[in-house]
């Protein structure tokens, strides 16, 4: 099921889906997965999430229910209306001053990675924290495909397919692996300044509004023939 919620096309998702169920030998099991897992995976499933970069990186809610779960750690039935008061304007005075913290290194923290070629390192300072180590993360796994024997992606353009680029926008493995060791240097000073330029007003924000929009061919059609009108 895993698997499944991975999958980037919906057919594959619902192979997964079926696999699972045929091969599960509780009967239970098999009928909860069908009735709430199969019917619906459109509200589970990343492949009803490829239009948007921002749905395929929020896939948990974590970060939500770690508060109210401090919450409760904190607070307690004993406690009158004015003690529960206080305990949450302190936690939230807490949250307040985390959130700042990493804010502030959002855009003044630097990386560092042991044996990175200067030129590129110092690009990847260029980017906020958290990208940095994104950056980092991917151009390391270059490595892990040449011990595995992987060949050269082969790429001619700064587009990959794979889930880290549709995730993020930014160069992946496979791009870092071309720029390295294949003929094409596609990360020119101009393509990594269009890269960073993406999180220099906004942050992280950029993504919120960031996604493909599908437009109907027939109404397209008509409205280019209104435009010619």
């Amino acid at each position: 099921m895993i698997q499944a919620m991975y999958k980037r096309t919906k057919i594959g998702c619902e192979v997964l889906i079926q696999q699972a169920i045929d091969e599960c030998p509780i009967s239970t099991i098999k009928l909860y997965i069908s009735r709430y897992y199969k019917k619906n995976n459109q509200r589970w499933a990343l492949w009803a999430r490829q239009h948007s970069p921002l749905l395929l990186q929020v896939t948990s809610t974590n970060s939500l229910e770690s508060y109210h779960s401090e919450l409760k750690r904190t607070t307690s039935s004993h406690y009158g209306l004015i003690g529960a008061c206080h305990k949450v304007v302190a936690l939230d005075q807490k949250q307040r001053t985390d959130s700042e913290y990493v804010a502030f290194e959002f855009r003044t923290k630097k990386i560092s990675v042991m044996g990175l070629d200067d030129e590129i390192l110092n690009e990847f300072h260029k980017f906020p924290y958290p990208i940095q180590r994104m950056l980092a993360d991917e151009i390391c796994a270059v490595e892990n495909r040449i011990e595995k024997g992987k060949a050269i992606p082969g790429l001619t353009s700064l587009h990959c397919n794979c889930l880290f680029f549709i995730r993020y926008l930014l160069p992946c493995h496979h791009i870092f692996h071309e720029q390295i060791y294949g003929p094409t240097k596609l990360l020119t000073t101009n393509s990594w300044r269009n890269f960073q330029l993406m999180f220099e007003e906004s942050g992280f924000e950029v993504y919120f509004h960031n996604e493909l929009i599908e437009v109907d061919i027939l109404e397209q059609t008509k409205a280019e023939k209104a435009a010619e009108n």
